[in-house]
């Protein structure tokens, strides 16, 4: 009888065993495949988001050589062309022409500056350096400049940092709802506000345009807006885009995103 019972212990006992090893193993595999899974995950997004960092990185050179070319010809141009028939009005006259010449001066300094602020603006060291509020009062400076809307920056809260990466992408998002406010909303106002929190920064972009159908956009049956991928690329950066339209009554496009 104590034989049997030994017997008996031993084989419950490597039944047990046997069964703790292979719940050991279950799990070992089962936290490495999870650990495997979180990691590939981890990469994906950091793919993801390298790769809508080059790509904003791309559109912003891209509107910058469209603004700067724009700015040439409106403005440096213009000026420089004045400046030709000044210098050849002077030339003609038997006289010097004191008042005339101080014109020409002053146009030259004109576009001299002109000239240097583009030069600034294709020094990416200038956008790593300034803040993002301070970029997107530029943008909004050129569109006022257009004379087609009136607009206003709010800040609310102490300004934070926001990385220069995440800026960048950030920055990107807010043109493209300029751009699209230029070309679509016939806005006569466009506001935008800024909260710094301490958890997080909150962009609100407001204008008074004629709106659209957001149900038609969001489902693809109206394109051309870009909103599907404004909301893409703020689950890229770790936060959120919401927006509210209505036809007729404007559009509000609301970005909440952590500094990190």
């Amino acid at each position: 009888m104590e034989r049997n019972q030994l017997i008996f212990f031993i084989c419950f006992a490597s039944i047990i065993l046997i069964l703790l090893v292979g719940f050991l193993l279950f799990m070992l595999f089962w936290q490495r495949n999870k650990s495997n899974k979180y990691i590939r995950e981890k990469e994906m997004m950091q793919l993801l988001f390298n790769e809508q960092l080059f790509k904003s990185q791309l559109e912003i050179q891209e509107q910058t050589f469209n603004t700067i070319s724009m700015e040439i010809h409106d403005n440096v141009g213009q000026v420089l062309s004045l400046l030709k028939v000044q210098l050849n009005i002077i030339d003609q006259k038997d006289t010097v022409d004191k008042v005339l010449i101080a014109d020409a001066k002053q146009n030259v300094g004109k576009a001299m500056t002109d000239l240097r602020n583009i030069a600034n603006s294709l020094n990416t060291t200038n956008i790593q350096l300034s803040s993002l509020t301070d970029m997107v009062q530029h943008e909004l400076k050129r569109m006022s400049g257009t004379g087609l809307a009136r607009v206003m920056l709010n800040t609310f809260g102490e300004e934070w940092l926001v990385k220069n990466e995440k800026k960048l992408i950030i920055f990107r998002m807010i043109q493209e709802c300029f751009q699209n406010i230029v070309k679509h909303a016939q806005a006569e106002s466009v506001t935008v506000n800024f909260t710094f929190s301490s958890e997080d920064l909150k962009i609100e972009i407001i204008d008074n345009g004629i709106g659209f159908d957001l149900e038609a956009v969001m489902t693809g049956r109206q394109t051309g807006l870009g909103l599907q991928n404004l909301t893409k690329r703020a689950a890229i950066i770790g936060g959120q885009a919401g927006i509210t339209s209505k036809m007729n009554e404007g559009t509000k496009i609301t970005i909440i995103t952590p500094y990190a």
